[in-house]
């Protein structure tokens, strides 16, 4: 897969909103009161930087995020381009590779999963590299994403990712503690997932 989203994309993706085409549609239920989406209102834009990379250059690149608004119970929420992830500045792509770059390589270490053919990823301006604590904070967090969708799922979807699970077997010098050795395994829940439910899950999110 690609690693990042491109500077096209995500221009793409700010045309659609400056005209007017971003939509609730193919938003879920307000998480608090259940209305259906076509009830949502635009309620505010916000600014928000991704960081793409071209070859081995960290690039920023600024686009504006739509938040609607229940008009039943208030409660306001971001709209997700699927390139995003929530709270990260990385696109999905970027997100997505480097953390099965560790996951599902037994050999791989962190200090050398943030490694391309072309070497480590660095941003231009500040002279700063992708950094193996950066992959480790994605792995956490592509855990709790699927964990959260399993809940919302309900049983036949637990039932499905623990069976693949159980066949999944991580190295003990991979982690340090069962805890970790968990998220690890979530996220390979995650990444066993298709790239259509994986994007479902990550945008547009309700957040």
């Amino acid at each position: 897969m690609p690693l990042a989203a491109t500077h096209e994309e995500i221009k793409a993706y700010q045309e659609k909103v400056e005209k007017g085409k971003i939509t609730s549609d193919g938003l879920d239920p307000c998480l608090r009161c259940n209305l259906e989406p076509e009830h949502f209102k635009i309620h505010a834009f916000r600014e928000r930087r991704f960081l793409i990379i071209v070859e081995i250059i960290v690039k920023a690149v600024y686009c504006t995020l739509v938040r609607f608004k229940c008009v039943n119970c208030g409660k306001t929420f971001v709209f997700y381009p699927d390139f995003a992830v929530p709270h990260k500045h990385y696109t999905r792509q970027t997100v997505v590779h480097f953390s099965r770059s560790y996951v599902e390589d037994d050999q791989k270490t962190y200090k050398n999963a943030v490694m391309t053919i072309d070497g480590v990823p660095e941003c231009s301006e500040k002279g700063r590299a992708l950094t193996p604590s950066t992959i480790h904070r994605w792995i956490s967090t592509l855990a709790c994403i699927f964990t959260a969708y399993k809940e919302a799922k309900g049983k036949p979807l637990q039932k499905k990712a623990s069976s693949r699970l159980c066949k999944t077997q991580i190295p003990k010098k991979k982690y340090r503690t069962p805890a970790r050795k968990a998220v690890l395994l979530k996220c390979r829940g995650f990444l066993g997932l298709s790239p259509v439910e994986r994007i479902k899950i990550l945008s547009p999110s309700l957040q």
